[in-house]
């Protein structure tokens, strides 16, 4: 393994599932209840999860709205980059509404191209209190996000309110519970090395955006992200010296070598490239920003690497 220090000076459709036409509010209610729980209807060729009608004394209010990747920004619009992302596919929202008629929950429920785009996107932010919600949960300030299969959820009351903890979560384990199958973690994710490592400041990534909202590399795409070339991203503390660690996963080892080369050789625009120490093996790539003096780094990128690709 070679190390290289580089300095710098610087709507689903929009189509609506029933079981029964109303032939009044309270009877179509008890219809639904005598057929069981609904966990997931057909649209086409694709199965997808019904939102539940209540949960925890949270009554849906209206049916559900479905976005997908064009309409989505009339929804989100300012956040829905990140979605995309991570290849979204569809969003399903729905509102519930307490007894009390006034207080509300929202639910968004995103569907990814995969089980690692929908864990890359509840990684992006994963601060705040773990919760047993679908594959992986945390709750703050009144909002719940999680991540099953290739669904993200995301349950908030609009108050921002942490009183209504019991409700989020109630809610937020029904949306969980009509999510059918499970996903792995990325493999990338375990080149993660233990020792000083925040396990909550990991993220699995393949958008340089999203790298450098995690630490900045650079304006340009240093590291050549893309659909075929994934990363990921936490924060380390050696010996009390905070830094960044990122592993990256390369198609092949030609292209990992001309990454390296191209780190090599480029400081980016005006010297405006943090301070580093990269290592590469095969066809993986790591890269310890900040800390380049500290003793541990070699030891840091040797076990992100060890066994190559």
């Amino acid at each position: 393994m070679q190390l290289l220090v580089v300095y710098s000076t610087g709507d689903l459709f929009s189509e609506v599932w029933t079981v029964f036409r109303f032939v009044g509010g309270f009877l179509a209610c008890l219809l639904l209840v005598a057929c069981g729980p609904l966990t997931d209807r057909k649209v086409g060729d694709v199965t997808v999860p019904v939102l539940p009608i209540d949960a925890g004394g949270w009554v849906a209010a209206g049916e559900e709205d479905v976005f997908d990747p064009e309409s989505i920004f009339s929804y989100i619009d300012g956040h829905a980059e990140v979605y995309l992302a991570y290849g979204m596919k569809r969003c399903i929202s729905r509102r519930y509404v307490a007894a009390n008629g006034e207080d509300e929950i929202v639910v968004d429920l995103f569907e990814m191209a995969s089980p690692a785009g929908a864990f890359g996107v509840f990684s992006h932010d994963r601060a705040g209190e773990d919760v047993a919600v679908g594959q992986g949960g945390v709750f703050r300030h009144g909002w719940l996000s999680f991540w099953k299969g290739s669904w993200y959820g995301s349950v908030y009351a609009t108050g921002g309110d942490d009183a209504a903890r019991q409700g989020v979560l109630d809610v937020g384990r029904a949306v969980a519970g009509a999510v059918e199958g499970l996903g792995e973690v990325p493999s990338l994710v375990t080149r993660m090395p233990a020792f000083g490592l925040d396990p909550a400041s990991v993220c699995y990534l393949r958008s340089p955006q999203i790298l450098n909202a995690h630490v900045f590399v650079g304006g340009d795409n240093l590291f050549g992200l893309g659909p075929d070339v994934e990363a990921v991203v936490g924060k380390v503390d050696l010996s009390d010296t905070p830094a960044h660690l990122i592993v990256v996963r390369y198609p092949d080892e030609a292209a990992a070598e001309a990454a390296e080369r191209r780190v090599r050789e480029d400081v980016g625009p005006d010297g405006a490239r943090p301070a580093m120490v990269i290592g590469r093996n095969g066809a993986l790539l790591a890269a310890v920003v900040g800390a380049v003096s500290n003793e541990d780094v070699e030891a840091l990128l040797e076990a992100a690497l060890g066994g190559g690709e």
